[in-house]
């Protein structure tokens, strides 16, 4: 997901923030990269007519391919159920945060979840007196885990009030369990 793209690349989209105009499978040519503010944004002209940009931080797309395997339609359609994790969090954050996990060699990924909520001082109690394989990956994700942290009570808190679910603790508990597995799987299909 979110390869770097080029001039003349075939994109296809998968999500795009804020955009009603633009559904998922949309596929267009791209025509300018730009960095603003440390972001990669890539001016797209589509096939549907549209000029819309995609930012490397809150949108979702994979290049273009002449054919669709059936595996790669199962990982786009899993995608889709989970379209809610790239409308409420940081995708693109949250897979390096998971990247790093996977680095770190902490944990097999089917039990990464909680490691998105936890933050660093919970990280760092559970691994006090267990051998660290990877330490440079180890510091470097637990540095980032409190940020992790605030992504994923931040994007649950958004889409409870989306929702006009209640904002209480439970809500927000249950909700950080369902989004990082959901989050998790879609880190996982996408390799």
């Amino acid at each position: 997901m979110n390869p770097k793209l080029e001039k003349g690349d075939r994109v296809c989209l998968l999500y795009m923030s804020g955009e009603i105009s633009m559904n998922p499978g949309e596929c267009g040519t791209v025509k300018s990269v730009d960095t603003i503010f440390g972001d990669i944004q890539y001016g797209v002209k589509w096939d549907n007519g549209n000029s819309l940009s995609l930012l490397s931080d809150v949108d979702a797309w994979k290049l273009e391919k002449k054919q669709i395997k059936e595996d790669e339609l199962d990982r786009m359609n899993l995608l889709f159920k989970n379209i809610d994790v790239f409308k409420f969090f940081k995708m693109g954050f949250l897979h390096k945060y998971l990247l790093l996990v996977r680095k770190a060699s902490v944990v097999n990924m089917f039990e990464a979840p909680p490691y998105l909520w936890m933050g660093s001082e919970r990280i760092k109690h559970e691994f006090k007196y267990k051998n660290i394989h990877n330490e440079e990956a180890f510091d470097e994700m637990v540095g980032m885990s409190d940020a992790s942290q605030a992504e994923m009570i931040n994007g649950v808190i958004n889409y409870l009030e989306d929702q006009g679910i209640e904002e209480n603790m439970d809500n927000i508990n249950r909700y950080l369990r369902k989004f990082a597995t959901m989050i998790v799987q879609n880190y996982m299909s996408i390799g």
